[in-house]
């Protein structure tokens, strides 16, 4: 279920008792297998499997949850950095040595470039998902990091709950609710690489209204371009660089700020109705780039992201209820600058070429969805939905003017407790595409309770990935006039980078797993493991084509399905607490990847390199006493390659965070002072280790003082 209230604390209001009885009372009408009396800690409840609010233990897929007591521990300034701590997640920093934006890379199972395209993102059920790139730009969600409750990762394909996109892992990121915002509350940050954030929020309420406004900005001057180095080829030998030893600089300085505000509503003891918004606005430094035989100049790109959500929830009686929700999101990015002075030679006039990179994407999306408690045993939810998406791009849609795309989605999910040890999840979303084939994802997976501690899961499930609109559309051409002193001569220079396919497919995958989850050391210990086995086929990449226009090079590209694999690996998380004060939250993955193309070729490797063998995690947590605390996170990854650097893979690293804290409480405030470091181990690059175009980018000491209070 939705409901909201499920996961609030004892700050929630005397007036939604009514709602939330009847909403416990419609999820929890099952016996439960143990007390509260009986569990050392809670386990947690997850909404993102199935849309059903379940124990972990009773997810059709291996799902893990990352509370605020891990959010705030880690240190982490931004999403991706809380996510390496989830099981075969990897993060990467592209280096943006081709022009384009540097920006923060989330990947699961490898198969993905910077823009990570085989995963759904989701900021309380709203997909963040672009619809003209792909992916998610983890630089331009507007919402702050001290507003998320917890964040639910579904590891595997969901397409049956949230479609296509929901590939190979879905991220839901769940903001807290109003009313447990109240009074002010500020944070300030500041530390080297010219860290330097604020937050203000200020939550309130009525007699049935609470809402809660948040203003922040952050700003650095992104990584560091490492100085006196030599340069090398994909061999190791040294060749001619760009840039001296003394004078490489990687310009990714950001700045961005941000409003986002909630209103929560109860209309009555029945009814709920939730309001969210957003603006932001975000500037980044961009890189030098060879293009068209001209250099891009450094330059700055200015991206404006909003949405609007609003989400009406109804209670009808203790066996339905239903959800209305519409949602609006918007980028708008500026991008604009003159290419360096292009010489061609013959007497003929030397240019330059004006370069639009900017980009309008807009999404709208409308979902009903209706709950149903068929019987004791039984509960089903289904809905439908209509999306259209619309996007525009001088470069990446050069003279195709606004495309629009329509989705629409049936969806449905049940879950059948059989008897007292085995439960059955079903669930299939039909899909329809106007420009491309209906789909259909079915899931299936049954639990099997050894007793109220143990249990074991065997699951199968299909999904699809659409092209995303460049990939499907994508037609990207320069030309320019030629002139002999300032008089044209009737000769267009052209370079056609990239031409549409009317024929591509979506991609597909089947999904096959093993789980198991138990409880240890008088509940002392959570394990959540699971081996798995999947096979993606018709994966999207980029072909190259002769073309009768270029008169650049005569090569452009195509998006095609080309591309088959097989993943094979085991993952294990666990959430150990001794006592109180203590607790260790962490991971580990193994996993292979082969490419099953006959015969292989160089996207063969490339993909099978696209992830590590091996990652780990591990978070430690203490609470020293009631003013003191610390972590302490350690994070591994083995050897990889991203799909757009191949063969420049960055080594093996291992690096550490340290955080510690100090509470001050007073009168009418309480305050926190802390000081976290990163990258405490030896320096390293996590996305691209020899670059031929750019500078060599690192990780290095990071450290940064926070202070944050929050007034009564």
């Amino acid at each position: 279920m939705y409901f909201y209230k499920l996961h609030s604390d004892n700050t929630k209001r005397h007036r939604y008792l009514p709602a939330i009885t009847s909403a416990v009372a419609l999820t929890l009408s099952m016996p439960l297998l143990a007390s509260e009396e009986d569990v050392f800690f809670e386990m947690p409840v997850v909404l993102s499997a199935s849309r059903l609010e379940q124990p972990v233990s009773e997810t059709p897929m291996a799902v893990t949850s990352i509370d605020r007591q891990i959010i705030e521990a880690s240190g982490a300034r931004t999403i991706p950095e809380v996510l390496r701590l989830v099981p075969g997640i990897i993060v990467g920093n592209s280096n943006n040595e081709w022009g384009e934006e540097a920006k923060p890379v989330v990947a699961y199972h490898g198969h993905t470039n910077q823009f990570s395209k085989q995963m759904q993102v989701l900021i309380d059920g709203r997909s963040i998902y672009e619809p003209l790139l792909g992916g998610v730009n983890w630089n331009m969600i507007p919402i702050n990091i001290d507003d998320i409750e917890r964040i639910e990762v579904s590891r595997g394909p969901n397409a049956s709950t949230y479609g296509s996109n929901s590939f190979l892992a879905v991220i839901n990121i769940i903001t807290r609710h109003a009313s447990e915002d109240p009074g002010h509350y500020i944070n300030l940050k500041a530390g080297n690489h010219d860290i330097a954030d604020l937050t203000y929020r200020y939550g309130g309420s009525g007699d049935d209204l609470d809402y809660r406004v948040t203003v922040s900005s952050q700003k650095d001057n992104g990584l560091d371009a490492r100085k006196n180095i030599s340069s090398y080829d994909a061999n190791g030998g040294v060749i001619n660089f760009l840039y001296s030893d003394e004078s490489a600089d990687n310009h990714d300085d950001i700045n961005t700020g941000a409003i986002d505000y909630r209103v929560d509503y109860q209309l009555n003891n029945s009814s709920h109705l939730t309001y969210q918004g957003g603006y932001g606005r975000t500037g980044l430094d961009i890189n030098e780039n060879f293009t068209l035989n001209g250099i891009r100049p450094v330059r700055d790109s200015d991206t404006i992201n909003a949405h609007q959500f609003l989400k009406l929830e109804n209670i009808i009686n203790n066996k339905n209820s239903v959800v209305m929700q519409y949602y609006y999101n918007l980028q708008d990015k500026t991008d604009q600058s003159l290419s360096k002075i292009i010489q061609v030679g013959g007497g003929i006039d030397d240019f330059t070429l004006d370069l639009d990179f900017g980009l309008k994407s807009e999404r709208h999306n409308l979902e009903f969805t209706h709950f149903n408690q068929t019987t004791d045993n039984l509960r089903l939810i289904w809905g439908l939905s209509a999306q259209q998406d619309i996007s525009e791009s001088p470069f990446f849609l050069t003279n195709q003017g606004t495309i629009r795309r329509e989705t629409y989605r049936l969806f449905a999910n049940a879950e059948w407790h059989i008897n007292q040890k085995n439960l059955l999840n079903l669930g299939a979303l039909i899909e329809e595409n106007k420009t491309l084939n209906t789909e259909i994802s079915p899931r299936l997976a049954l639990i099997h309770k050894f007793n109220n501690k143990h249990s074991v899961r065997a699951g199968i499930s299909q999904a699809i990935r659409s092209p995303f609109i460049a990939e499907e559309f994508g037609n990207t051409v320069f030309s320019h006039e030629l002139t002999i002193g300032g008089s044209p001569i009737g000769f267009n220079l052209v370079e056609q980078q990239s031409v549409p396919n009317d024929n591509l497919e979506h991609e597909t995958i089947v999904s096959q797993e093993i789980g198991y989850f138990g409880q240890f050391a008088d509940d002392r210990l959570f394990l959540n493991a699971r081996i798995f086995h999947d096979q993606l086929n018709d994966l999207i990449q980029a072909g190259s084509f002769a073309s009768t226009i270029d008169t650049f090079d005569g090569v452009t590209s195509m998006q095609i399905n080309r591309g088959s694999t097989d993943v094979t690996g085991i993952e294990v998380e666990f959430d150990i607490r001794p006592d109180t004060s203590l607790r260790f939250f962490g991971n580990a993955t193994y996993l292979e990847i082969e490419s099953t193309d006959n015969p292989r070729d160089s996207l063969s490797i490339e993909l099978e390199n696209s992830a590590p063998k091996r990652s780990a995690s591990l978070l430690t947590i203490k609470q020293f006493n009631e003013l003191y605390s610390g972590s302490l996170g350690i994070y591994y990854a083995g050897d990889m390659s991203w799909l757009d650097v191949p063969n420049r893979a960055p080594s093996s690293y291992t690096t550490m965070d340290l955080r510690l804290s100090k509470s001050i409480r007073q009168s009418g405030s309480t305050s926190k002072l802390s000081l976290v470091l990163k990258n405490l181990l030896d320096e390293y690059n996590n996305y691209h280790q020899l670059p031929d175009r750019g500078p060599l980018v690192e990780n290095n000491l990071t450290g940064y003082v926070e202070y944050s209070v929050l007034f009564n």
